[in-house]
């Protein structure tokens, strides 16, 4: 490992990654945490606090192959509902929730909210910690909080470099119609959970669309305000569909090589862009009912 310099205030070796839930933000987390010269929150961090941050994840980061069978399964999925106990222990990078709460950061901030100094200083010091400790040229940090979060990010690391992945809204209501956790779920846009809106008389399918329309709505307003040489967008079925494309995308972004063991371990996955679910299971009356809240933006997004 090479020596880095500490103590950075402004937020320049910070980088957020950002996205509507089922986004793949998780899958894409994971392929950056490949990379040796990346830090981020861990289970570890999370749940033994006494231990030196980042100190097991510091002694791993080479080891690229194992953090491959840990969290990854056959196909690339990041997304792994069930573990073993091998993979259990092994450290796994995670949203860090424990981090932005331990400072005093809201899930969701009121309008007009702004971290006082105590919140600020607190998420510079955790942040450049775990940095630090992992002797990482920049921390990632990927939290579905965030989303609504970003003018307050923006006034604690005004220098931070903020990576936005986008995938088409039928998806994303596909995905979130169908994982175990959707039906208690609180939605922070009406405050009842997913299952009492449906219990109310609404399509399931047009909750998961209203989910979509909402994050991205808040999305675009925060990060409207970030100046474009700190925003990289990326799409999600480009990803899949070229990973090592992409992956080197974001790399040059970040100031950061797309050296040839993290070129193979991405190959290694062999990522895929499998035909949309929805396409063939949706009935014409569910794809409708989902486009009467999504149209506008997909249209916007050249999906449609």
């Amino acid at each position: 490992m090479k020596d880095i310099s500490c103590g950075d205030q402004s937020g320049e070796q910070v980088v957020f990654l950002v996205g509507a839930g089922r986004s793949g933000t998780t899958l894409l987390y994971k392929l950056l945490c490949l990379h040796s010269r990346l830090a981020y929150p861990t289970n570890y961090d999370h749940r033994l606090p006494w231990l030196f941050p980042g100190l097991v994840s510091r002694l791993l980061a080479d080891q690229t192959a194992a953090k491959l069978k840990a969290w990854f399964n056959q196909g690339g999925n990041a997304y792994l509902a069930k573990r073993s106990l091998v993979k259990k222990l092994f450290p796994m990078p995670v949203e860090g929730e424990f981090v932005y709460a331990a400072c005093g950061m809201p899930r969701t901030p009121a309008k007009g909210y702004q971290p006082d100094a105590y919140t600020s200083n607190c998420l510079r010091k955790r942040f450049e910690r775990i940095r630090c400790a992992m002797k990482a040229d920049l921390v990632l940090s990927k939290r579905t909080a965030n989303n609504r979060r970003i003018p307050q990010l923006r006034s604690v690391f005004p220098k931070a470099r903020y990576i936005h992945l986008i995938r088409d809204g039928r998806a994303v209501a596909h995905s979130l119609s169908r994982v175990e956790w959707w039906d208690e779920h609180e939605l922070w846009w009406d405050g009842r959970k997913a299952a009492e809106l449906e219990q109310a008389g609404e399509e399931r399918l047009t909750i998961c669309a209203k989910n979509w329309a909402y994050e991205m709505k808040e999305l675009y307003s925060g990060l409207s305000a970030v100046d474009p040489t700190s925003l990289l967008e990326v799409r999600y079925e480009e990803l899949l569909d070229t990973p090592v494309v992409q992956l080197g995308r974001i790399l040059e972004f970040l100031g950061l090589p797309l050296a040839s063991g993290y070129q193979q371990a991405i190959e290694s996955l062999r990522l895929t862009n499998r035909p949309a679910a929805w396409s063939s299971r949706w009935t014409t009356d569910q794809l409708e009912s989902v486009l009467r809240v999504e149209q506008s933006l997909l249209d916007e997004l050249g999906y449609i």
